[in-house]
């Protein structure tokens, strides 16, 4: 019965007669418009530009105060490297890396995962965009600091970059290590806790009666720069793997 009455309104309704010219001229003006949604994809350097401003503007601040300080330590210890310039290099390695890591726990924390992955771009690009803008800063850092060092004290310009290297890329391991195995909020307390503690190994051994800057020991900064190295990339390709997406994801985009 209901059928029945619904198809008595619906042949009630009136329903204006097809016109085929008129559907002709309608595919002929949409033809004329040039709409390529394909053209309209952000390019990689747009990507990138884009990412900048969502980075924290307290690891902006934190990174320009403790390059500030770096370099006034420098210009300030004079010319004794063994007591206060190399150590300074040093200690201010993880100090650089820790400024990072607040940025990349935000990213890896379980709660943006979910939100992140509903927008156009994966966090495994978000997250790799802001390893490179960190690595190319604190690369600049480092060669700077080890240009002015190695001026000031008359030393060696890889002996100065070792010297920073070697305490940022075992920070670096430290940190990389954390965030892929703890994605709470204590993955900063836990980075934190590790720089501090290689900020007072560093502290206690200079001033100890180990000389840690001797020329016999720049195979130890070496192995544990490379080492810190090895364990920092390995770490970094585990965690764009398990943010999702490619790992070149930059080059390549994106499957839809």
């Amino acid at each position: 019965m209901r059928d029945r009455k619904l198809r008595q309104r619906l042949g009630d309704i009136p329903i204006p007669d097809y016109e085929e010219e008129a559907y002709l001229q309608t595919l002929k003006a949409a033809g004329k418009i040039n709409l390529h949604p394909e053209r309209q994809r952000v390019s990689r350097r747009e990507f990138f530009l884009g990412q900048l401003p969502f980075i924290s503007r307290k690891v902006w601040a934190a990174k320009l105060i403790l390059t500030a300080f770096l370099i006034l330590g420098i210009l300030e210890t004079g010319v004794a490297p063994d007591q206060r310039t190399w150590p300074l290099l040093s200690v201010s390695a993880p100090l650089l890396c820790l400024a990072n890591v607040n940025e990349l726990c935000d990213i890896c924390r379980p709660g943006m995962r979910e939100i992140l992955k509903a927008a156009r771009h994966s966090p495994g690009e978000m997250l790799l965009v802001r390893l490179l803008v960190f690595g190319f800063l604190d690369l600049s850092v480092c060669l700077t600091g080890a240009v002015l060092a190695a001026d000031l004290t008359a030393g060696l310009l890889w002996q100065a970059v070792l010297y920073f290297a070697a305490p940022f890329s075992v920070m670096c391991a430290g940190c990389m290590t954390v965030i892929n195995r703890c994605r709470d909020e204590n993955a900063l307390w836990y980075c934190t806790a590790w720089g501090g503690f290689l900020i007072a190994a560093v502290s206690m051994l200079r001033a100890s009666a180990v000389s840690m800057y001797e020329a016999d020991r720049l195979f130890g900064w070496g192995a544990a720069a490379a080492a810190g190295t090895v364990v920092t990339v390995l770490e970094i390709n585990r965690l764009l793997k398990s943010m999702g997406g490619m790992r070149h994801e930059i080059n390549y985009g994106t499957a839809d």
